[in-house]
């Protein structure tokens, strides 16, 4: 909604947002559970390793970090550096008796405190310079080696040893040393999370997927014999054998020690700074980290928690997705996460060592999944050649070496193909450009390539821009080359200058070609290739039809979002799209149909859905609300104080359904006046929300067929004319 007004901070904003930061960090933590004991096994460190990594992430580095909604705690990322470190320096897994263990943890220790220098050197802004495609092939890469590895304990086979090739050569083999037990429990556990968020049953939906797994896989293993499977061991006695670890730094003169040092830094910092990033772009007050102060955060969290034994920690995409979801307001959400999953180790010890390591085998095999699927080619594919031609040589060039050098020679590659397209070699590091103001509005002519690496340069001046003038202008008259990185920092940019009251406009873009037809695809002037004229839908044609039948106005694509800001499309989502409109008048009033694209979380949590709206302007004192069906989190939320205004007279609809309103109440009980809620309790309750000037009003999610939209029609001008 318009004009939100941003959460407090510290023990204000604890106070302010109890409730809200308590219920989403007692959901992540439900999240959290599973993964961070899987994470840990799979690194080959015992999996007390994993919670302490959370526990610490949450309870301490929370109170110290940049970031806002992020959940910090052990990563999918990781896996592949701890498990190399450890059995580089001695032995990873229980069969290895852990011997790499402490060694791996000095690695972290040392690693945690370079990446606190990273933050103190304020290298924050250099998470601009990695070319997106380049990390997206080092993530895909991680993807399929978490599948490889992790598909042998799925099915109960020994897990051999050596490069992920040569481990992967193996997979034939273990179908002849598979445990029917261990495969039976991998196949419920996939299952569910495959079909999980296909289910649009509010009770399944109410509990996280991986939780769902441990629900059904517990009592499986009961069944089946959980002396057939290999189950999670966790120590009794914190501080006796099992527990707490101390770090040993004897192998520090090793090269192998400082391989994983570097690669714990580096990859730590990058995958933070992603994340972080990236969970700015759904945090639904659109406040900007402070990237710097986060690698500090994350830094000194991974050197405390190796120091007790647990694993490095980062600002989680996952579980930071979820928090966002579940409503978190503040970084107290992710002390809640950090402060249940303590007591689940303190008092759920008996419960965890019931669960199948298959099953968290499993969650993880369908998490790497997520990171290399056939959607993630797809998807580079659509942006471009050249980016998928480096994402790809970036994946095989991780496999075929590791994560450090992989990636290298992803932006190296890079370069290559930026030179042979005409970019200079002064273009590489600076930016080309001239500057001039005029009546206040400052203007960068841009000049030659603007790529990945030269954008830190440009973005100083983009910033003394903004910092002095209302209007920053980028002019791209005499540019030649825009990369799909640079043309991804644009719109992050003129984003949030925007939310500041600043205006950033792009101008003469259009002399440089587009190499393909996604939004932000790299330009190019010497591309001369024409794009394939875009296909007219059937919907399109159909409800175009609709509109001339009906004597409305029709327009195919709106590029301005900011009149549809409402909770249901901007508070957890990102509109991506806004197609379709039908545009008519009545009695004064103006209403728009439109099939909206949005998109929940960000990176592999993402989801996609497609909804028909319909917007109504010109109501006088449209309060700033929201309606909803009440689901589990709402109802813990009632367990603290009532969070939803209730309608005494109609006990029906307050049992099923929420009103939100802030300090707006008295004006929300005015528009819900009596003839409205008696409409609403017999027709059938929809989706509404109204955000200060216009009102909203959906059904389910998903796009109406011409007798739905005929009777949302009906439902909008009969609700219009009660108010």
């Amino acid at each position: 909604m318009k004009n939100r007004e941003i959460p407090k901070k510290g023990i204000t904003g604890l106070k302010a947002h109890f409730k809200d930061d308590l219920v989403s960090g007692f959901s992540v933590s439900l999240i959290a559970l599973p993964l961070c004991l899987g994470i840990a096994i799979a690194s080959g460190v015992p999996p007390l390793a994993g919670l302490i990594a959370a526990i610490v992430g949450g309870l301490i580095a929370s109170r110290i970090s940049g970031t806002f909604v992020t959940i910090s705690g052990p990563a999918a990322g990781l896996i592949v550096i701890t498990l190399g470190a450890a059995e580089a320096m001695g032995g990873a897994g229980a069969e290895a008796g852990y011997a790499g263990y402490p060694h791996a943890l000095g690695a972290i220790v040392i690693g945690g405190l370079i990446m606190v220098l990273f933050g103190l050197l304020k290298v924050g802004k250099v998470g601009d310079f990695f070319p997106s495609a380049a990390v997206h092939g080092m993530l895909a890469a991680i993807g399929i080696i978490i599948i490889i590895k992790q598909f042998f304990p799925a099915i109960g086979a020994p897990s051999p040893k050596g490069e992920i090739l040569e481990v992967a050569a193996d997979i034939p083999h273990a179908f002849t040393e598979l445990n029917s037990y261990a495969l039976t429990i991998a196949l419920i556990s996939l299952t569910i999370l495959i079909v999980h968020p296909l289910l649009k049953i509010k009770f399944i939906k109410m509990i996280p997927a991986p939780m769902w797994v441990l629900i059904f896989t517990i009592p499986a293993a009961i069944f089946l014999g959980t002396e057939n499977l290999a189950m999670v061991e966790m120590p009794h006695n914190l501080f006796g054998e099992g527990g707490f670890q101390l770090p040993s730094f004897a192998k520090i003169g090793e090269s192998a020690f400082w391989i994983a040092v570097i690669g714990f830094a580096l990859v730590s910092a990058i995958e933070s700074l992603l994340s972080a990033k990236a969970v700015d772009s759904i945090d639904p007050y659109k406040r900007s980290s402070n990237l710097n102060k986060d690698l500090i955060a994350m830094g000194a969290g991974s050197s405390l928690s190796a120091l007790i034994g647990g694993l490095p920690m980062i600002s989680e995409i996952v579980r930071s997705s979820a928090n966002v979801n579940n409503g978190a307001k503040t970084q107290w959400a992710n002390f809640f996460h950090g402060g249940f999953l303590l007591i689940y180790l303190l008092i759920g010890v008996t419960v965890i060592e019931m669960i199948p390591i298959s099953a968290l085998a499993a969650m993880l095999v369908f998490t790497g999944f997520r990171l290399a699927s056939p959607k993630e080619f797809k998807h580079m594919y659509q942006i471009g050649l050249m980016e998928f031609e480096i994402f790809v040589v970036t994946l095989i060039a991780v496999l075929a070496t590791d994560l450090i050098i992989g990636i290298v020679i992803g932006i190296l590659f890079k370069y290559i193909l930026l030179l042979f397209k005409g970019t200079k070699v002064k273009e590489l590091f600076k930016s080309q450009l001239s500057i001039n103001v005029q009546n206040e509005v400052k203007t960068i002519h841009l000049k030659g390539s603007q790529i990945f690496s030269n954008y830190l340069s440009l973005k100083k001046k983009m910033d003394s821009g903004t910092q002095k003038y209302n209007q920053l202008v980028l002019d791209f008259t005499k540019a030649t080359f825009v990369d799909h990185t640079v043309m991804e920092h644009f719109e992050d940019y003129a984003r949030i200058a925007k939310m500041n009251g600043k205006e950033v406009r792009i101008e003469n873009i259009e002399s440089l070609n587009p190499v393909s037809q996604h939004p932000l695809a790299a330009r190019d002037k010497k591309n001369r290739t024409t794009l394939k004229d875009l296909d007219i839908s059937a919907r399109t044609l159909q409800l175009l039809s609709f509109s001339i039948a009906k004597n409305h106005k029709f327009i195919t694509k709106l590029d301005d979002y900011s009149e549809w800001e409402f909770y249901h499309f901007t508070i957890r989502k990102q509109i991506l799209s806004i197609d379709n409109v039908i545009k008519y008048q009545k009695n004064g009033m103006t209403y728009q149909i439109a099939d909206i694209t949005t998109k929940t979380g960000t990176e592999i949590t993402a989801d996609i859905d497609r909804v028909t709206a319909i917007k109504v302007s010109g109501i006088s004192e449209v309060p700033k609300f929201y309606l909803q069906r009440k689901d589990f989190l709402e109802a813990l939320k009632d367990v603290f104080d009532h969070n939803d205004i209730n309608f005494a007279n109609f006990p029906k609809f307050s049992k099923h359904y929420a009103v939100h309103a802030g300090d707006a109440e008295e004006k929300v009980r005015q528009l819900f006046n009596d003839e409205l809620m008696s409409y609403l309790q017999t027709h059938g309750t929809m989706f509404m929300s109204g955000n200060g000037e216009d009102l909203l009003i959906h059904l389910e999610d998903k796009l109406l067929n011409i007798d739905e939209i005929e009777s949302i029609i009906a439902h909008t001008e009969h609700i219009v004319s009660v108010i």
